[in-house]
């Protein structure tokens, strides 16, 4: 309504999400094909990164981001997708996943 003043943004994530431009490699559980995408931002519980191609929520995958540079570590994950998304890039989609484990190298 007009005049009233706007309820206050309540953020729901638990992890504050981080915008980054990695490469990342992944692999679609139960397959030996890798395949490649770029990360978007990560949290401590989940990740996003562009890919081209449709990846159905529900799906395990292993992933891997390797820095450009020597601040952050790779990171080895196993995620679980909790939605697919078309990205703004023409042919590419965003893929949301869950982080469910950390591989130690």
């Amino acid at each position: 309504m007009r005049g009233e003043p706007m309820p206050d943004f309540i953020e729901r994530r638990r992890s504050r999400r981080i915008p980054v431009s990695y490469p990342i490699k992944y692999k679609i559980a139960g397959e030996d094909e890798e395949r490649a995408g770029v990360c978007v931002n990560i949290s401590g519980s989940g990740i996003l990164f562009r890919t081209d191609e449709i990846i159905e929520p529900g799906r395990a995958l292993e992933i891997r981001i390797e820095p450009d540079n020597r601040l952050a570590p790779p990171l080895t994950a196993n995620i679980e997708v909790v939605r697919c998304t078309p990205a703004p890039e023409p042919g590419f989609h965003h893929v949301a996943g869950a982080i469910k484990g950390i591989k130690s190298e």
